[in-house]
């Protein structure tokens, strides 16, 4: 069994001096390391918050953690309980909620499966220093540094078929400054050809219906930027492998095009893989509509070595799936279906990890999904976030399942080496949107890849429902193609791509806020994953449990936690260390994780 731990983001930390200041009241709130009762009650006060199925702890932060100064309290974080479940079972999937005359099963069922800290999570008012009574938003993965300038970059130059015509400020710009002078351009797009210098920002044929997988030019750029991100970094110039725009499926947020991946690859009821600790909101996005099953993925007890003691920090190998594991997640999806898995779904890079699949985990994953006929879909969605490029040995930090698809022998595939793409055959497919990489969840783009032609034209269809707009996929196209005006002294480089400038700049940002947090962990004597990528911090806070008794079964409630919370505590026998479950899984090897902390960016 997995034992409990706390996933933090780091994309939205302030200055030091900031950041110090609320992690040492943090800090006070663990106690003293010496004192055995100080930690009892931290723990208490810590998990005065809901536990929810499968993977999630969730922090009460989303409505009503407020950080305070006050004598009463000396200093340390005030939590403020409220209780938050997600109700979730897998018996939505067959339309396990209660029908009205006013609303159908189905609509029941979903309000069950999205935990309700994510459903109010903007219903809030969020701290800053001048609303210092608000809470520290912990249940959005959104990276507001975005927000910060982008050093030396002072203007925008865009390609246009008459020629290039650049735009600039007398200050350093950032992502708002540069979205704001895109979307107001009357330039040509930049893959029209001709001699035509502008156009209206609104164009006549944009009022009109689109072609449903995204506009030719837009997928053409996003072909690009996606060779560019995915692949060029680990594979050789001259290599054929290139991202073949007529399979690119552009559509409203990745959790859409997830959606629908899952939609043309699974029948209701088929079992969707998903290695723990996973993305809580993956349980609505695969069951709501699509009815699929999850089976989670349990990694622990599938290693070579045993989970260390409680101060002793678990390795990144523990998490890593296998064929091991993957076997005993296949075989218990026939228990549970009756009928074989149809999908693995990673996270890669991972959340809430923070860290990256070995390019030999993910060699070994694709080759069992060929095996078994299963489909893998890779959730890129952080790819743009690896903040550490290189990992031991000197070897990339993280590898894209679109080079290693491409690179590994695939003796099932019908896919010709000689057909535009990355020869990834039928069973390998992508995810990846703009959310996280560059702050844009509020444009709703996603991209989806694949080379199934059976599922190519189900899955542009099905895009029917999740169109993006003509005006975003104009904006999305001239972000994509524009090159940065980067102030150097007296003289001005113009060499690079706005999207290349912006990711280094994000990246340098959270690696920042990301060794600052590393820091006041090591100080503060608690364990966690060394992170490489995205935005969390994988921490372990075992030794804040109570013990369990050795070669124990029972289960226990941690104080603290409302009765009606429904979770308990299950200890891990001989081991010395517990797991959290939800109580329709009692026993089950679900790791558990808890948003725990997000510092937030402050004012500049």
């Amino acid at each position: 069994m997995a034992p409990a731990f706390a996933a933090t983001s780091t994309g939205a930390v302030p200055s030091s001096a900031e950041s110090g200041n609320v992690l040492s009241r943090l800090a006070k709130n663990f106690g003293n390391r010496s004192a055995a009762s100080h930690r009892k009650r931290s723990i208490s006060t810590s998990s005065s918050l809901n536990l929810s199925r499968e993977s999630v702890i969730s922090s009460s932060a989303s409505s009503s953690v407020a950080s305070s100064q006050s004598p009463e309290n000396n200093g340390s974080i005030n939590i403020h309980q409220r209780q938050f479940s997600t109700g979730s079972s897998n018996s939505a999937t067959s339309g396990g909620g209660t029908s009205s005359k006013l609303s159908s099963s189905r609509a029941q069922a979903a309000i069950k499966l999205l935990p309700s800290y994510l459903i109010d999570a903007r219903a809030i008012t969020q701290y800053s220093p001048s609303t210092p009574e608000g809470a520290l938003q912990l249940s959005v993965a959104e990276n507001q540094l975005s927000e910060l300038p982008i050093k030396g970059l002072v203007g925008i130059k865009e390609d246009t078929g008459a020629g290039s015509i650049a735009s600039k400020k007398e200050r350093d710009m950032n992502l708002v400054d540069v979205l704001s002078q895109l979307a107001s351009s009357n330039l040509a797009r930049p893959s029209e050809e001709g001699s035509r210098a502008a156009m209206n920002v609104f164009e006549r044929d944009m009022i009109y219906y689109q072609p449903t997988q995204g506009v030719p030019s837009l997928r053409a750029a996003m072909a690009s930027y996606l060779q560019s991100l995915l692949v060029t970094p680990t594979v050789h110039p001259s290599s054929p492998l290139k991202f073949n725009p007529d399979n690119i499926v552009v559509g409203a947020g990745c959790n859409a095009v997830l959606e629908n991946l899952c939609m043309v690859l699974a029948n209701p009821g088929d079992a969707v893989l998903i290695p723990t600790p996973y993305y809580a909101a993956f349980e609505f996005d695969l069951v709501a509509r699509a009815s699929c099953h999850i089976v989670p993925v349990n990694t622990f007890n599938h290693q070579e070595a045993e989970v260390p003691g409680c101060k002793v920090p678990i390795e990144p190998e523990f998490y890593y799936p296998n064929k091991s594991s993957l076997e005993a997640a296949y075989h218990r999806s026939m228990e549970e279906t009756g009928r074989a898995p149809r999908v693995l779904l990673l996270s890669h890079p991972n959340n809430p990890l923070g860290i990256c699949y070995p390019p030999d985990v993910m060699e070994e994953c694709i080759d069992w999904c060929r095996e078994r006929e299963v489909h893998l879909i890779s959730d890129e969605i952080y790819a743009g976030s690896v903040y550490r490029k290189e990992g031991t040995e000197g070897k990339p930090t993280f590898v894209s399942a679109m080079t290693m698809g491409g690179s590994s022998s695939d003796t099932t595939s019908s896919a010709s080496t000689t057909k535009p793409g990355l020869n990834l055959g039928p069973y390998i497919h992508l995810v990846y949107a703009l959310s996280k990489d560059f702050a844009l969840s509020g444009l709703r783009f996603g991209v989806a890849y694949t080379e199934n032609e059976e599922i190519l034209m189900p899955l542009q269809k099905l895009n029917d429902m999740c169109q993006i707009s003509s005006q975003t996929q104009l904006l999305v196209e001239r972000m994509m193609c524009a090159h940065a005006v980067i102030q150097q002294g007296e003289e001005e480089d113009v060499s690079q791509k706005f999207v290349d400038v912006c990711l280094k700049s994000n990246q340098d940002n959270i690696r920042k806020r990301c060794d600052l947090l590393h820091a006041w962990l090591d100080e503060l004597e608690i364990p966690y994953l060394r992170a490489d990528s995205g935005l969390f911090v994988w921490m372990d806070f075992r030794e804040f449990l109570p013990p369990p008794a050795r070669g124990s079964h029972g289960s226990h409630r941690i104080s603290g936690i409302p009765k009606g919370a429904g979770a308990s505590v299950v200890p891990i026998p001989n081991e010395g260390a517990w797991t959290i479950v939800h109580p329709r899984h009692e026993h089950e090897e679900r790791t558990c994780w808890i948003l725990s902390m997000c510092v937030y960016r402050g004012e500049r």
